[in-house]
């Protein structure tokens, strides 16, 4: 049995817009530049003379706490590095400090306090359109000697996570914008570091040391939620547009395998994403229009008196609007149409605080061969029309015991569903073939306890309580074309808990342990999963440390497994589940450290690791098959009486070069190399579907500073890697059967082409009194190389068709921030 899960979407690139306010600011710095030759002019005009020929200045502030009990640190110092005279202030007794009257650009910062590691954050940009607000983290020292740091400063690369110590990093949405062919995405972004490779051009879906997209998890602000793409299907991780908001994040955790305790349900990785708290203290505005859609955002203080904000943002479809005014695309039926809004209110108590934030959006799309659409993306001879919706709802609640100790609490409520029409041209063109529906509800309750005992002593613990509310219905028409078989028709409930607890002891503040274990519980089938963690930092020398990480992972299969069913009974179509009984896929992760800083500004990091991969859902029916090589794609093979005996392995190593932004220059370098592979039902080692080989990538930018107010910048990336594997499509049995088939017995023989791809950026932010301008040129693949993205089986034209990856594409995007 297929079981399909169809979803689709275009990308035809950026119609060049946002130029009318292009050619308004350049008017305003011809103008700004006269000004400035002309004395007289400027005694004419007081006020253009402070926006034009002044320095602009702007706010820096924000709270400084404790990194692992997040209360407030009264007393410590910050200071702008590089000021003359130095410029700084202490935080007051709630942790807040407001430094005023900063140039705009790119400031280093330092913040120290007694007993703590002192922070140094890089390359901060101010601009004139909005206030720098920051919540800054100091960890406490076990050691401390005439007030003198022994451990080197706060680095950008490392985990916020204080349990994380190897395969994790943290990011910043500064990178995640600033990254050439990233394009506001945080999955595209993280496609850059090592171990990691993207699927395809068409979809953020990344792969994660060999593992399938459907490893990874997804986390926002504390709530595992659903796929948070445009046009990505349930139990997928991946799709060609993001829901998530970069003009609403901040610094987040990347984890690349060996993760805390805390996190479970995954066996390849886990995106931890935050939200940041909208601006206090004032009102701000933020309109843009690009790749991603047509956005407007606001945020705020609710009253002058209150510390309570609010943050919100709506995005539109700029091809949707574009195509609506008649342009056209040459894309047929196949516009993307989506919008999505994304939402935080946060209000500070006086022993915590409380949170409420949203994320939700819906797409839908028609990829139509029968209107001769140019962009079928591995769907030829069909019709297909596809929607999808997804929404998350969540209140956080943290209460502080003490100054030691608090409940983190969480109440929420996610829910995906996608739908999907397809008409087979060859077969019946006016009647659907595959008719599908499949919704997920998700009430999730949360608790956590964290305790610092002292300063060598930390505790996390809690449990995580799922009641999925589920209905799939799909049904395929039989090769008689007289009537449908149903290989999904159910609906019901079932509990997914979750307990953990982690433990870290910092022997002294360069040697520290973290243990934990994660349990897990499927009430469905009463399957359970118990899984140790460890992980070790040992800093060597100042700059130089050496991780260790061990951990059992498991995850449940997608909940549509469950309930497939196969046809017993042809005459009283009776059907039973064969896969409701299915285990646990489960996971040993073992990796390797050694990270080294060379000098203040460069870094080098090196990984090894073993990842042993048992209880995977293979089938009879099918020996060659496995669950784990699914997922990178629009559809899924799956099959009844699946049984938990497959198994796989995955081992590399990974290497990290990179310089920090400084003095206006960065660059990243990584590499990996690494070998995935498997056994079905029949035994026989192959290669995994994901199983690469290699990856490249190389990134570089340079900024500069453009007058007293504004920056320009100019970023490239290259990425090289091995092709993705091939399942060879068998022609004549196609021929013959009228409908695709695959030469199993060759699968994941050889690869595609190694993929190549050339991506730049170029980026000019002009700054004025009160809001600033922001105009960014993407060029994709420029070098128009022919990547190979899919090969598949087209029934109405009865041959193999090849379809390529993007080729050259420019994509411009402008914003403003008032």
């Amino acid at each position: 049995m297929k079981f399909s899960i169809f979803t689709k979407a275009v990308f035809t690139g950026i119609i060049t817009i946002a130029f009318t306010l292009a050619a308004a600011g350049a008017e305003e710095l011809t103008q700004s530049e006269e000004l400035t030759q002309s004395a007289e002019e400027l005694t004419q005009s007081a006020e253009e003379l402070t926006q034009s020929a002044e320095q602009l200045t702007q706010t820096f502030r924000g709270r400084v706490i404790d990194a692992y009990t997040e209360l407030s640190l009264p007393g410590a110092t910050v200071v702008i590095l590089g000021t003359d005279p130095l410029k700084g202030t202490a935080t007051d007794v709630n942790g807040e400090f407001r430094i005023d009257q900063l140039p705009l650009g790119r400031i280093n910062v330092q913040v120290s306090m007694v007993g703590y590691q002192r922070a140094v954050l890089n390359n901060l940009l101010l601009r004139s359109g909005r206030e720098l607000v920051m919540e800054i983290k100091l960890e406490e020292q076990v050691y401390v000697m005439d007030d003198v740091v022994v451990r080197p400063d706060l680095r950008k690369d490392q985990a916020i996570n204080e349990m994380a110590v190897v395969s994790a990093r943290s990011f910043t949405i500064d990178e995640t914008e600033r990254y050439a062919g990233s394009l506001g995405d945080p999955s595209r972004m993280a496609a850059n570091y090592a171990g990691v490779t993207s699927v395809s051009d068409q979809r953020n879906d990344i792969v994660i040391r060999g593992n399938s997209p459907l490893g990874l998890l997804w986390r926002l602000d504390g709530v595992d939620i659903p796929n948070p793409n445009h046009f990505g299907s349930i139990g997928t991780t991946g799709g060609p547009i993001s829901m998530l908001n970069i003009n609403h994040l901040t610094n987040s955790d990347f984890y690349t395998g060996a993760f805390p305790a805390e996190f479970g349900n995954a066996m390849a990785g886990a995106f931890d994403i935050k939200m940041r708290n909208g601006n206090n203290q004032r009102h701000e505005f933020m309109g843009q229009v690009g790749f991603n859609g047509f956005e407007l955002g606001a945020e705020g203080p609710f009253s002058e008196n209150s510390q309570a904000s609010y943050m919100a943002n709506f995005r539109y479809s700029t091809l949707e609007v574009l195509h609506a005014a008649g342009m056209n695309f040459g894309t047929g039926a196949a516009i993307p149409e989506y919008k999505d809004l994304s939402f935080k209110v946060n209000m500070p108590l006086e022993r915590g605080r409380i949170s409420v934030f949203g994320l939700g959006g819906n797409n839908s799309i028609a990829m139509l061969a029968s209107k001769d659409d140019d962009s079928q993306y591995g769907f030829s001879g069909l019709d297909l029309y596809n929607s999808n919706r997804m929404g998350v709802l969540g209140l956080n609640h943290v209460y502080y015991l003490n100054d030691d100790a608090r409940f983190t609490s969480t109440l929420a409520v996610s829910g995906i569903e996608s739908s999907a029409d397809i008409f087979d041209l060859s077969f019946d063109p006016d009647r659907e073939k595959i008719i599908e529906t499949l919704g997920e509800m998700k009430y999730t309750f949360s608790s956590k306890y964290s305790h610092r005992f002292n300063s060598r002593n930390y505790l996390n613990a809690g449990f995580v309580y799922d009641f999925f509310d589920v209905t799939y219905n799909g049904r395929q028409l039989d090769p008689s074309g007289e009537k449908y078989f149903h290989y999904l028709n159910n609906s019901g409930g079932m509990g997914f808990a979750r307990l953990f607890t982690e433990w870290q002891h910092r022997f002294s503040d360069e040697f520290s342990v973290n243990t934990g274990i994660h349990a897990s519980r499927l009430f469905l089938n009463d399957s359970y999963s118990v899984e140790p963690r460890f992980g070790m930092k040992w800093e060597l020398t100042q700059g130089q440390s050496v991780n260790l990480g061990a951990g059992m992972h498991s995850q449940t299969q997608m909940k549509a497994v469950y309930f497939s069913q196969r046809l017993v009974d042809s005459l009283e179509m009776r059907y039973e589940k064969t896969n409701e009984g299915l285990d646990f896929s489960r996971s040993l992760h073992l990796v390797a450290g050694y990270d080294r800083l060379l000098g203040e500004e460069h870094r080098l990091k090196a990984e090894v690791y073993y990842q042993r991969l048992y209880n995977i859902p293979v089938s009879w029916r099918r020996p060659e098959f496995s669950l784990m090589n699914q997922g990178g794609g629009y559809s899924f093979h799956l099959y009844d009486n699946m049984e938990n005996s497959g198994t796989g392995e995955n081992k590399g190593v990974e290497l990290t070069l990179e310089k920090f932004l400084s003095k206006g220059f960065y660059y990243l370098v990584t590499a990996s190399v690494f070998d995935a592979g498997y056994r079905g039902y029949d035994g026989v080692w192959r290669n995994s579907a994901f199983n690469n080989n290699f990856v490249f990538n190389a990134l570089s930018g340079y900024e500069w500073r453009v007058g007293d107010n504004s920056l320009l910048s100019v970023d490239l990336k290259m990425v090289y890697a091995g092709g993705h594997r091939k399942l060879p499509i068998d022609e004549q049995q196609s021929l013959a059967d009228n409908a695709t088939r695959f030469k199993w017995s060759e699968a994941y023989e050889e690869r595609f082409p190694d993929y190549f791809r050339l991506n730049g950026r170029i980026t000019f932010r002009l700054n004025r009194s009160s809001f600033d301008h922001e105009w960014g040129l993407d060029l994709q693949n420029i070098t128009n190389r022919e990547n190979i993205f899919v090969q598949n089986w087209d029934n109405s034209k009865q041959e193999v068709n090849t379809h390529y990856q993007m080729g050259f594409m420019p994509m411009m995007t402008y914003r403003i921030y008032f």
